[in-house]
């Protein structure tokens, strides 16, 4: 029945006797109290472990705007780019931009100009070592230059060193208040408190330093993932490279769409314009040329500057400078120490606000209890050794460690970051941190159709050819077959000769390697030449030639064959193929020399072109292909081919081509008189048909040139000027358009895109499809993918679709805009924006925030940059993205699937609900904590638990199961429920209401009932004052007159449940004659015996054999010789110290307990405490299971096995800590009776019943309302 331990007497017992225990007057219940800041375990390479780190970690900041803007700061710059940070500078401190901006220039300028721009190339090649511009440099002067010139690498600010990282982490007021207890400690005598306080900070600062660098790096790695390349030639070859690995010296090709990877002095130029805002403010684009007319200029237009994009055109330079050495680099360097603002989430900061109003409210009441504690004059009953000021001390540090949740912030910049790294395995490159969290809110997408909705892998399958026959055009339509991506095996066939048989036999054929070309029923094989023949090989020639960036091949690993180039050309090139064109299909094939191109002469694509044109000289003079394009008296010598979008050449002058058995002449005859468009309605109708099959549609025609006409296009400006001229053809007596043909596309809807729209339209995410493609494609492409489910549209599904030149004044999209009001009301109601300019962007989006959505907006252009900027969430593609898109982006889709964006807005809902699930187990849990420990100083009982219990329980009870929680699967709703307010706090009213208030007051309820029943139970009071009345004290003068209090008997009752006893007994400590010291009897008598006396019939036979022996004949008690000087009876008959003795030095008091004797109040108050920090723990502990989920937790309870592994760690490291010999007496706990264990867990346990059945049932019948 009793616990047996060191120095403990345990006198035989039999029968009903009460048993008794006897600790002699060594101290042996020192428990010393330990009070350090939150901590928590972790777990290497993982999110829970940052979590835990971050939760615990006070030492990272503070419940005010401190060190937790310092490590955000370094976290959130580990991904900034040196543009990202100039205009973060341009932003908050204009002037101390154009004050770096104006120093950078001053360090460059020689006379007002950069020296590389007005020296010639020649003296730049022989400085870099470069013996030819089309050979680049050598391997050998590539690894000198990159010795002499280092990495191009802009460096943004210097990484802290480990120790500073280390010592910041006791930059906080938590922290320092720790230590200062320790030396307080250590002052007081207490050495091993002070040092534990002390061990335990250093190694939770050492792990918060480790786990600091763990998560920039995280971010850092995340970064190089969407790292710009660039195209260098090097030993003759054109190679694609890091921009990192830039040298001097460098032969470096830019296109549209490049970032510029380093300071450049062109040396070929092809229209190039080069945004160059970031450096110089201005938005207009600079056309680059190769003799600069601005020497003095420090941007001179000779000269492309690093991190500046291109945005047409194209030109190839010689690498002058880079690094910090480049223009850029030279003001990054001064902007290195100024300070570019927080760079805290949208969440950070609403949390730097709610702990800042806890932490103060708490430091409140802080500040009151103490006062309290002060005047009723606190005094710890379980720590008679301890010094009164050093107690309430303690005391303090306790309330500090539980009020002040200075981890908040913290532990969401690590979960973020952590998080955007889980989401980098799902193809979601996160850029910036705050898109992680917006992306839990975001409640519509605006997303590109090519690549994104679709597979992106387009394929020819259709074309369709036109002639004319008595002033009427007809359209012939054949089918490219098979359409095996880019196998180029195939031919072309009407549509009713492929039959499912036939099919069969053509796929037997491929599949065997035989060639189609001998099948009658191809249009285009060798021996067919047919009309159709001719006409079909004649466009796809024109699309061939048209295409002259892109080739297949095969691949000599895989035997599979490969595009390479313009993936919207390569269909052209296989269906060329199919057609019996390209050396694909005939090594010997020479179409490319007998067409020769004129490469000054081609008009790139672009976005408002919407087509492109290539000059070529004709293989044999009036004649292309089979064609036969004689008119009169002019000599055609020359070709201008074109493709691009049929609409938006409906309003140029057309012609065909006419039949004359199966010879095919240009029908020029229709060029006269302006009524005779007959092959634009043909071209309609094709393009109309074509595009409600969900194909993309281009047309293939061409222009032939005499030589005047080919002189008169050499002495246009520029691109666009000679485009105008090709189409205004007969007004200057050129010819027309001769349409050729038109082919259809087919791009089919990405996998799993369909359910993907389901899934937003569930989770209250509306999808918006915006696309260049033309209406009838757009609509057809929508209808196949759901999108027009989203809303019921009146008629037909057409009136979701709006054409982007319907937003501007007149139709015209080169005029102004219309009413925000109209724009709005337009963008409300439609789903899908066709025929959209990268300008429409903006204003689409634009448009819905004024609305209130919070947009998500994809791009993959050097033109979508402005919208992607805009958008609340820019989201780059990372297949076919450009750089400036991807520098513009918060987002990259590593994989440019719209099903990526889908799951990434659930995995940010899932890392929100888990960060709101953490704030509020933390939140509750805290405030708990504040509350039963402010109503037991307030009620004068004993506090439940003490400072390095409290430390002890959020290392473990917290940390464990907050590790679980980062972990917590997504709730089953968190995609069929509505977005999140962008402003709404991560703790709402419903989580106050429902979840934090009412577990704050069961937690405290609880713990408070636990510790009055466990003190009633132990000590069979209830209240402080009783306590400190169960003991009898002395005062003693010491030789200086200072007054010293002893205890010389204490009494105190205790329940018993035992096999031989169940019912009170009663403790006492009392000076026993025999051994002159103090003793502890443990069930000195049966019962609760008010006035226990020597002579108590009650007291135990034992005892009073220990008296009886000092009593005379006369049966009084007696002191012995050498003691009765010293020692005297009090009025019950209990040895005390005598009047009038002073205390003599050091020199124990002989009749008294010494100082800091553990006495049987102290022991039994100790036990109390133990079963209420039971209780304590496994209510924060259950408190992790009922803040899962809304849904009960017995629903959940086996989602998230970690759950289970955590508590089961925290479950056991509390047990032990109260068994372990040493370390309980560290932690001032003691072992517990098995009904005591079951009491305190019992008390805990209700938390979690009142939980489920008080706070979740008033959710569900009142929140969800």
């Amino acid at each position: 029945m009793a616990n047996t331990q060191d120095n403990v007497e345990s006198p035989a017992i039999n029968g009903e006797d009460v048993a008794v225990e006897m600790t002699h007057g060594d101290n042996e219940g020192d428990a010393s109290g330990i009070q350090q800041r939150r901590s928590h375990p972790s777990i290497i390479h993982n999110i829970s472990r940052a979590l835990s780190k971050s939760i615990a970690n006070t030492s990272l900041t503070s419940f005010v705007d401190n060190m937790e803007s310092e490590v955000a700061t370094r976290l959130s710059k580990s991904i900034m780019t040196a543009d990202e940070l100039i205009d973060a500078a341009r932003i908050h401190d204009s002037i101390a931009f154009e004050n770096a901006k104006e120093k950078a220039q001053k360090e460059r300028a020689v006379d007002g100009g950069s020296r590389y721009a007005s020296v010639n190339v020649e003296e730049i090649m022989e400085e870099f070592g470069v013996q030819d511009l089309n050979q680049g440099l050598t391997d050998a002067q590539y690894d000198l230059n990159c010795g002499l010139y280092g990495k191009n690498i802009l460096e943004t600010g210097n990484k802290p060193p480990l120790w500073r990282i280390y010592l910041g982490q006791f930059c906080n007021f938590v922290v320092i208040l720790l230590i200062a207890a320790a030396i307080g400690s250590m002052i007081l005598g207490n050495l091993v408190e002070g040092i534990f306080i002390i061990l335990i900070t250093n190694i939770n600062a050492a792990m918060a330093t480790y786990m600091e660098k763990s998560a920039a790096d995280a971010l850092e790695k995340l970064a190089e993932i969407s790292s710009p390349t660039t195209t260098v030639i090097r030993n003759g070859e054109e190679m694609t490279v890091d921009s990192k690995d830039v040298v001097p010296g460098d032969i470096v090709v830019l296109n549209m769409g490049d970032t510029v990877p380093a300071d450049i002095r062109v040396v070929e130029v092809k229209e190039i314009k080069v945004n160059e805002a970031l450096l110089t403010g201005e938005s207009e684009p600079v056309k680059k040329q190769l003799v600069a007319d601005d020497l003095q200029s420090p941007f001179a237009s000779n000269l492309c500057f690093a991190s500046t994009s291109v945005v047409s055109g194209s030109a190839k330079g010689i690498v002058v400078s880079t690094g910090m050495q480049t223009q850029v680099g030279h003001i990054a360097m001064q902007l290195k120490k100024a300070s570019t603002g927080n760079d805290q989430t949208p969440l950070q900061a609403s949390l730097n606000s709610l702990g800042g109003i806890i932490g103060i409210i708490s430091i409140c009441v802080l500040i009151t209890i103490i006062t309290v504690a002060i005047v009723t004059g606190y005094e710890d009953p379980t720590r008679p050794e301890t010094n009164r000021i050093l107690s309430i001390v303690l005391l303090a540090v306790g309330f500090a460690v539980s009020s002040i949740p200075e981890g908040l912030p913290m532990v969401v910049t690590i979960s973020l970051s952590l998080g955007a790294k889980d989401m980098a395995k799902r193809n979601a490159n996160i850029r910036k941190l705050p898109a992680v969290e917006t992306l839990g809110c975001c409640s519509i997408i605006c997303s590109d159709k090519t690549g994104t909705l679709t597979e992106g892998k387009m394929t020819t399958t259709t074309a369709v050819v036109f002639h004319t026959q008595d002033d009427v055009c007809k359209a012939e339509e054949v089918r490219f077959y098979p359409t095996m991506g880019f196998n180029p095996n195939g031919g072309v066939f009407k549509e009713k000769d492929l039959t499912d048989d036939f099919k069969n036999e053509l796929q037997k054929n491929i599949n065997g390697g035989q060639s189609l070309d001998g099948v009658e029923q191809n249009i285009c094989g060798k021996n067919n030449n047919s009309a159709d023949s001719k006409q079909v090989k004649a466009c796809m020639l024109a699309a061939y030639l048209n295409s002259n960036s892109t080739h297949i091949e095969k691949d000599p690993n895989t035997k599979a064959w490969v595009a390479l180039g313009n993936m919207t050309e390569c269909p052209l090139i296989v269906a060329s193929a199919k057609c019996g064109i390209g050396p694909s299909v005939n090594k010997d094939d020479k179409t490319y020399d007998e067409y020769p191109m004129d490469k000054e002469l081609e008009v790139p694509f672009n976005s408002s072109r919407k087509m492109m044109c290539t000059v070529h000289k004709l293989k044999e003079q009036n004649k292309f292909g089979e064609i036969n394009l004689s008119n009169g008296m002019k000599n055609f010598t020359y070709v201008a081919t074109i493709k691009g979008a049929p609409d938006i050449l409906f309003n140029t002058r057309m012609i065909s081509v006419k039949r004359n058995g199966d010879e095919c002449n240009v029908d020029w005859a229709l060029a006269e008189g302006e009524d005779k468009q007959v092959t634009v309605q043909a071209l309609k109708e094709a393009n109309n048909g074509l595009s409600s099959r969900a194909l993309r549609v281009l047309l293939v025609g061409i222009f032939p040139l005499t030589d005047e006409d080919l002189e008169a296009l050499k002495g246009c400006e520029d691109s666009d000027s000679r485009l105008n001229w090709l189409l205004s053809g007969p007004e200057h007596n050129g010819s027309p358009l001769i349409a050729l043909g038109c082919v259809g596309n087919l791009d089919p809807p990405r996998y799993g895109v369909k359910e993907a729209i389901q899934t937003c339209v569930k989770a209250g995410v509306r999808v918006v499809m915006i696309t260049g493609d033309q209406k009838a494609t757009a609509s057809a492409i929508a209808k196949d993918i759901g999108l027009f489910n989203q809303f019921d549209y009146l008629g037909d599904e057409t009136t979701g679709v709006l054409e982007c030149s319907q937003m501007h004044i007149n139709n015209d999209h080169f005029r102004e805009y219309l009413p925000d009001g109209v724009i709005d009301s337009y963008t409300s109601r439609v789903s899908v924006f066709c025929r959209a300019q990268p300008e429409d962007k903006v204003a689409i989006v634009a448009s819905l925030k004024r609305q209130g959505y919070l947009t998500a907006m994809t791009g993959d252009g050097v033109n979508d940059a402005p919208a992607l900027k805009t958008a609340d969430i820019g989201v780059a593609m990372g297949i076919n993205g450009t750089d400036v898109a991807k520098g513009a982006a918060d987002m990259v889709l590593l994989d440019d699937n719209f099903c990526t964006i889908v799951s990434s807005i659930e995995s940010g809902r899932t890392i929100y609900a888990n960060i709101q699930k953490f704030v509020s187990f933390l939140m509750g849990t805290n405030i708990g904590e504040i509350c039963y420990l402010t109503t037991a100083i307030l009620i004068q009982t004993l506090p439940p638990v003490e400072a390095l219990q409290i430390l002890f329980l959020n290392f473990v009870t917290d940390g464990c199961p907050a590790v679980a929680l980062s972990r917590e699967p997504p709730d089953d709703n968190v995609m069929t429920t509505k977005p999140r307010e962008p402003k709404q706090p991560i703790m709402t009213r419903n989580w106050w209401i429902f979840g934090n208030i009412p577990h704050t007051i069961f937690q405290a309820i609880m713990v408070i009932g636990c510790i009055l029943t466990a003190l009633y139970i132990n000590t069979g009071v209830l209240f402080m004052k009783d306590i400190h009345n169960q003991c009898k004290y002395v005062y003693i003068h010491d030789n200086t007159g200072v007054q010293h209090r002893f205890t010389y008997f204490c009494k105190s009752y205790e329940y018993r449940v035992e096999p031989s006893y169940v019912g009170w007994v009663t403790n006492i400590d009392y000076f026993d004659l025999d051994q002159k010291k103090m003793v502890t009897v443990l069930g000195a008598a049966k019962g609760k015996v008010e006035n226990l006396r020597p002579d108590s019939a009650e007291l135990f036979d034992e005892v009073k054999k220990r008296f009886q022996k000092h009593k005379n004949w006369r049966g009084i008690l007696t002191i012995p010789s050498g003691l009765d000087h010293a020692v005297q009876l009090d009025p019950d008959g209990w040895i005390r110290p005598k009047e009038g003795v002073k205390m003599v030095g050091n020199n124990p008091v002989i009749g008294a307990a010494p100082a800091g004797y553990f006495d049987i109040t102290a022991r039994k108050s100790t036990q109390a405490r133990t079963m209420s920090f039971i209780t304590a723990v496994w209510c924060e502990m259950l408190r992790a299971y009922t803040v899962r989920s809304w849904d009960y937790f017995f629903n959940v309870f086996n989602r998230n096995p970690a759950m289970h592994i955590a508590c089961g760690i925290s479950a056991t490291a509390t047990f032990i800590a109260t068994i372990m010999p040493k370390f309980n007496k560290i932690m001032h706990l003691v072992s517990l009776s098995w009904w005591q264990y079951l009491i305190a867990v019992g008390f805990a346990m209700m938390t979690l019943v009142l939980d489920e059945a008080i706070s979740k049932v008033l959710y569900w019948r009142f929140a969800e309302k």
